[in-house]
């Protein structure tokens, strides 16, 4: 690891300079001391790291469970053009779920919103081509559904705390699941909306396990966190089709919900 490597180069300078200041090192022909150097390149910086962290994610397998203010959203990624996506949410106090499935050309929708002509204990099977807007779909059919390769570009400060965290600034004025989209709000947090404070954790191997920003509190506005968990980091992910039993075409009405 380069923590290791960089404890070794500190431990080979110290000793030296430990040498040099006693008289060591060899004379030259004119009884002069050689300087000697250790070189060591510059350690990564804390964005650097995180940087390759979360490129790593858009090549990678990984589950995932974001944690924003619509409600908890838990799926699995596959680069091989396999996702699957749940949100677990509420509305005017009514609690939801949408769930979806993509896998290559084959769309699932299954929700239990309570609407006329849509069974909530069906799969619906889609024509993309149907669906002309992607507030909803576009939560599962998503490549990156966490919003993660614009972490980095959104990163004001980062410093690595320790081989395994870092922490630093965080704009959330540009908005997503990541950000804030509310102007009064943008306006009410003022200068604490680019620079919010976030901490990434990483496992051993450098993969991105966590990441939790704060929006600061504001007016009445208590304090928020929004965090997204990642797993299972380059393992198979169970992605499937659901049970044929339990699939049918999609409806009108499953259109017009999508759709609206």
């Amino acid at each position: 690891m380069r923590f290791t490597k960089t404890i070794a180069i500190t431990l080979a300078a110290a000793a030296l300079a430990f040498v040099t200041a006693c008289g060591g090192g060899k004379d030259d022909a004119n009884g002069d001391v050689k300087p000697t150097s250790v070189a060591a390149s510059a350690a990564p910086s804390g964005k650097d790291v995180l940087g390759t962290a979360v490129k790593d994610l858009g090549t990678t397998t990984y589950t995932y469970t974001m944690k924003i203010a619509q409600g908890v959203v838990a799926g699995a990624v596959d680069p091989a053009g396999k996702q699957q996506a749940k949100l677990d949410g509420a509305a005017s106090g009514i609690k939801f779920s949408i769930e979806g499935i993509v896998l290559g050309a084959d769309y699932y929708f299954k929700t239990s919103i309570p609407a006329a002509g849509v069974n909530t204990k069906k799969w619906y099977k889609l024509d993309r081509t149907k669906v002309t807007k992607d507030e909803i779909v576009g939560l599962f059919e998503s490549r990156d559904p966490t919003g993660s390769q614009e972490l980095v570009a959104r990163i004001g400060t980062a410093t690595q705390d320790n081989p395994t965290t870092i922490s630093g600034t965080y704009d959330l004025t540009k908005g997503g699941d990541l950000g804030v989209d509310d102007s009064a709000a943008l306006t009410a947090l003022g200068d604490k909306a680019k620079a919010a404070p976030f901490v990434a954790t990483l496992d051993q191997q450098r993969h991105l396990t966590s990441i939790k920003i704060t929006i600061p509190a504001y007016g009445t506005t208590a304090e928020e966190l929004i965090s997204v968990d990642y797993a299972a980091h380059g393992q198979p992910v169970a992605i499937a089709a659901p049970k044929s039993a339990d699939v049918t075409t999609a409806t009108t009405a499953v259109y017009t919900l999508l759709n609206n």
